[in-house]
């Protein structure tokens, strides 16, 4: 058994584009452009490698993006999962999830 490696990248992301997840209930699959990419000391930055022409696709927990809008601005943090997969933290400690309106 391969065991993952702890990682999380801090991101701020402009929301693009947003779908339900196609593989994880009450998650959404959100399209976003980069506009910053940080690693969190003592955590492996695996996700930067992901992200092309500053754009990036990732689940985010839909209770998290409600009454968020096309255009705003998202503060998170994420980690690639064992499936490949990109997804924010799914309960975010207070202020490591932020939104700003557009």
């Amino acid at each position: 058994m391969v065991q993952a490696v702890e990682n999380l990248t801090a991101l701020t992301l402009r929301l693009l584009a947003r779908a339900a997840h196609p593989r994880l209930d009450q998650w959404d699959l959100v399209t976003c452009q980069v506009l910053a990419a940080l690693p969190v000391p003592g955590r492996a930055d695996l996700v930067s490698p992901h992200i092309t022409d500053a754009r990036l696709s990732l689940g985010i927990r839909r209770e998290l993006l409600v009454d968020v809008v096309l255009g705003a601005t998202l503060h998170l943090r994420a980690r690639l999962g064992s499936s490949g997969d990109i997804l924010a933290e799914p309960y975010p400690a207070a202020g490591d999830f932020r939104v700003e309106r557009p």
